[in-house]
């Protein structure tokens, strides 16, 4: 769970030049994926800022923190809901569309929440899962910082997350998100995107 101290961090590092370099990449291929879905559930939404960005998109944000929604209802008026995304509060295909950014590997039981994700989107519906890449530069330097939030991880192989979403979706995965230093860039080379994103449609 996102503490104050937490949400402190976040909120320093996207209104950083850095950071806002790396969230409009990640919130146009969000919106790419999804431009054409109708009712979307963020799982792990934080601090808001896709709902901000995104504010043409019908956004529904999910997250633990009491203190993760407050900052995310300073920045969009659209409807957050504090809930586990193991055990998601809504009625069996609510939506047609859903995505989690660097979220399923940090949870104890991603099986539990990618389950939920499956029963909460309609026949057709699309999920867009966005999880740190652990063979990239960007994720070795930051595993070995003090503190650093991603030494929380609990599930290091996108791959085996992979496989399990596959279970429920016919699925495709692509490295994404070129870092190297301060410089962002496109790639798919494994040792330079920081991210894996898988994308898949319910059967």
């Amino acid at each position: 769970m996102m503490t104050a101290g937490d949400v402190e961090k976040f909120v320093r590092f996207y209104n950083s030049d850095f950071g806002k370099k790396i969230l409009t990449k990640e919130a146009e291929y969000l919106k790419g994926e999804l431009k054409e879905r109708k009712k979307i559930l963020d799982v792990g939404c934080g601090i808001g800022y896709f709902e901000e960005i995104l504010s043409e998109l019908n956004i529904v944000g999910l997250d633990n923190s009491k203190e993760a929604l407050e900052e995310a209802r300073k920045k969009s008026d659209k409807r957050f809901v504090l809930g586990d995304a193991e055990h998601l509060g809504f009625p069996n295909g609510s939506f047609d569309g859903a995505f989690t950014v660097t979220t399923l590997e940090f949870l104890d039981n991603y099986k539990k929440a990618v389950d939920e994700v499956a029963r909460v989107l309609e026949p057709r519906g699309k999920f867009v899962a966005m999880m740190l890449n652990p063979e990239s530069e960007y994720f070795k330097s930051h595993i070995r910082r003090p503190g650093s939030y991603f030494g929380r991880i609990k599930h290091i192989h996108p791959a085996e997350i992979e496989g399990y979403i596959s279970k429920f979706f016919a699925t495709t995965g692509g490295y994404f998100l070129g870092i190297r230093g301060q410089e962002i860039f496109d790639t798919r080379d494994k040792n330079l995107a920081a991210l894996y994103v898988v994308k898949g449609t319910k059967a």
